[in-house]
């Protein structure tokens, strides 16, 4: 699909810039939470962890890391490094409550995001405004991409296999999903790091495999939020695109 050619991409490039459309987003973020029960459920229903924990609003807060996870990709869509900055707690907060909830490769997964994030804030603060950097071409452009991949993927498998300890069969599938999954956006990740577009392809790639992670869950509300990350990636692709 060349973007750049379809007839869609004057919409999706002002989708891009709406407003409306971010607001759409922290709507869904707020009423997926809600329908599944998870709003407001606090840490102790979580971790059983009892005294202090019953107080502490787990539901609420895992919540406003999504809505910043929004605003930093629909910020980084527009070449906002305001974006990149918002991601920095985002990546704090999802990383703690990954853990909590029982990912412990999140200890080895998110420092390096972490780092990939910071590495994206200075590149941006050093680049030109509002544009893209011209990606490598050629066999040097395509070898490094294959690098980063596989090195993504391979570090992907390493630090979730860590994380998932003794991998049964009933355990094969979702660790396979979840090594490919995090791979690709560590790729996306580093190439966000390098202001380079073709990283919207990969987010594309990031949110279809959730998009039909969650349809055969059976999880509708989480179809309709990746369904929006989609079009959210969409909208950064043709955005970055524009001449």
């Amino acid at each position: 699909m060349n973007i750049l050619n379809s007839v869609f991409s004057p919409k999706l490039r002002l989708m891009a810039k709406s407003k409306v459309f971010d607001l759409i987003g922290i709507i869904i973020i707020v009423l997926v939470a809600w329908q599944s029960g998870y709003l407001f459920e606090n840490l102790n229903q979580v971790t059983h962890w009892g005294g202090m924990s019953v107080y502490i609003p787990f539901g609420i807060i895992s919540a406003f890391a999504s809505v910043l996870s929004i605003m930093s990709t629909r910020l980084v869509g527009r070449f906002s490094n305001i974006g990149n900055w918002i991601g920095i707690p985002e990546i704090i907060l999802s990383g703690t409550i990954d853990y909590l909830l029982g990912n412990k490769g999140a200890i080895l997964t998110y420092p390096i995001t972490f780092i990939i994030q910071t590495w994206a804030i200075k590149t941006w603060l050093n680049s030109e405004k509002y544009k893209a950097r011209k990606p490598i071409k050629g066999t040097k452009g395509a070898l490094l991409m294959t690098i980063i991949l596989i090195g993504s993927l391979a570090f992907s498998l390493v630090v979730n296999k860590i994380g998932f300890g003794a991998i049964t069969s009933s355990d094969a599938s979702i660790f396979i999903l979840t090594v490919f999954v995090f791979g690709i956006s560590m790729t996306a990740n580093i190439m966000n790091a390098m202001k380079l577009t073709v990283q919207w392809k990969f987010w594309l790639v990031y949110d279809f495999v959730q998009f039909f992670k969650a349809l055969s869950q059976g999880n509708f509300a989480n179809v309709g939020k990746y369904i929006y990350y989609v079009l959210m990636s969409l909208g950064g692709l043709a955005f970055w695109n524009r001449k």
